[in-house]
């Protein structure tokens, strides 16, 4: 588990993620410190609530072994009822956040907001087929995310019955086709295409092809963010090692 770890209003904040999301951590944390700079609001309690993108974050108040105050971001757990659970682990929240920046971004297209408990209306046949397609329209009402996934190319389009259907929160994605999290926040209109779990195309509401990255192309870039990663904790390490030695070098020639 990696920590992220950040000073705001001389508190410590800390974030445990699986992987070494910088970019989305550090989003977090600069929201949450203009929260605190531009508003009243006081984060450092169990009563806070941030929704950031997709997501809702929490904080918790712990204690390290010296007793010592440090506050903890959680989010909602997917693995479990995110309604009502938190979780330290807050990897799947940061996951959902890079992919859904990245394909808005790389799509140059404006986002539409959506949060993990707004509803997606589902074929039940579509969710363990191989080739599907997400469209969004309008909302129908508070709650709704406006998304449809159903079959590509269903023969039997025109003739299901409301039986057919399922309505569930988005984060349900994350259960039978968690590639279509990344699309949840494009504008009304979109049309997103998936061969299993992977997208092999997106257009707008006009049928235009938008861009997207293909899976290669993520493994590269996560290949590449890692090794930047581990390459700057090593060289903080080796500061930090550097100045321990400076500090023993300083001792020991006062003794003399």
């Amino acid at each position: 588990m990696i920590t992220f770890e950040a000073k705001i209003k001389d508190r410590i904040v800390r974030m445990y993620a699986g992987y070494p999301m910088k970019n989305a951590a550090g989003a977090i944390f600069k929201t949450l410190t203009q929260i605190c700079n531009e508003t009243d609001a006081d984060i450092f309690n169990d009563k806070f609530v941030m929704n950031f993108g997709w997501s809702f974050f929490f904080m918790s108040e712990r204690k390290d072994d010296n007793g010592n105050v440090f506050y903890v971001v959680q989010s909602s757990d997917y693995r479990k009822n995110p309604m009502t659970d938190k979780t330290d682990d807050i990897t799947l929240s940061l996951l959902a956040q890079n992919m859904q920046v990245e394909t808005v971004r790389v799509a140059n297209v404006q986002p539409e907001a959506a949060t993990f408990k707004d509803t997606i209306l589902v074929l039940k046949e579509a969710m363990n087929a191989s080739d599907v397609y997400m469209n969004r329209t309008e909302p129908a009402k508070a709650g709704d995310s406006g998304w449809y996934f159903g079959l590509l190319n269903d023969p039997n389009e025109e003739n299901h019955k409301s039986d057919d259907y399922v309505r569930l929160p988005s984060y349900e994605l994350f259960k039978f086709r968690s590639e279509a999290i990344r699309v949840l926040e494009m504008p009304v209109g979109t049309v997103a295409v998936f061969h299993d779990n992977a997208m092999t195309a997106l257009v707008d509401g006009e049928d235009k092809p938008l861009k997207f990255t293909t899976e290669e192309e993520r493994k590269v870039a996560a290949e590449k963010s890692r090794a930047e990663f581990e390459a700057e904790v090593a060289a903080a390490k080796a500061r930090a090692e550097q100045a321990k030695a400076d500090t023993q070098v300083a001792d020991e020639t006062k003794k003399d």
